[in-house]
């Protein structure tokens, strides 16, 4: 018994410790892809777009829509504009699907920063991009704050408008996230963030997954042996 438990506990602490992630890129073309399941947030706080302005939440039908131009939000930085989104529960993985206006210019993937708040709370940094690193497309991430991106998908989806939909697992779940203008979107002189939508899909950190699978696989393993040692001899 001494064993399993050893063993559970080195399965868990691995998983732990995949949580130290480096984003992965892929070319996935199919927008379909990424939206079965989804659940989307609701935009506001947003004063031009596709629709209708007050507030707007995506289906996987209106994805080829935008929202842009953000203004202030309470206890965030005056001198950006934010974007809110707002789940119908707290959520700590989400999927931007940022919508690309400027296919092919180094910052229009990665134009935003992201905070974090639950009902009760203040808001809480999450992410924001410095820099960006490339010549051409497909753009990877430079330098950053906060979290690692779990993945970014780096094309255009069916043709666009819809690029670089991007994956992040964080620490704690939000009800409400708050999207601003990245320092690499502020420093290249567009700082003008747009978004089809905010989903989550309770998107793992496949490290995770694939540790977590081992490590059941071997408690397993373990289980079957003991039961083998433990069966009463045949005559």
């Amino acid at each position: 018994m001494k064993r399993i438990v050893v063993a559970a506990v080195a399965a868990l602490s691995l998983c732990a410790a995949g949580a130290a992630h480096a984003t992965v890129y892929t070319s996935d073309p199919v927008l379909a892809d990424f939206t079965s399941g989804e659940t989307y947030a609701r935009f506001t706080n947003y004063f031009a777009g596709d629709v209708a302005l007050g507030g707007y939440t995506p289906t996987n039908a209106t994805l080829n829509k935008r929202v842009y131009a953000g203004g202030a939000v309470a206890g965030l930085d005056p001198t950006n504009n934010w974007i809110l989104a707002t789940f119908g529960s707290a959520a700590s993985s989400i999927r931007v699907f940022e919508n690309e206006d400027h296919f092919g210019a180094g910052y229009d993937g990665y134009q935003y920063q992201i905070y974090g708040q639950n009902k009760a709370g203040g808001w809480d940094f999450l992410y924001n991009t410095l820099t960006v690193a490339g010549s051409g497309e497909p753009f990877t991430i430079g330098t950053f704050a906060g979290v690692a991106p779990l993945r970014v998908n780096n094309v255009l989806s069916d043709g666009g408008p819809v690029a670089y939909i991007t994956d992040f697992k964080f620490a704690t779940a939000y009800s409400r996230f708050a999207f601003g203008a990245s320092t690499e979107a502020i420093n290249a002189g567009n700082a003008d963030q747009e978004f089809s939508a905010i989903g989550t899909a309770g998107v793992p950190e496949p490290a995770s997954w694939t540790l977590m699978l081992l490590g059941f696989g071997g408690l397993g393993a373990m289980l079957r042996q003991r039961r083998r040692l433990s069966a009463p001899a045949l005559a």
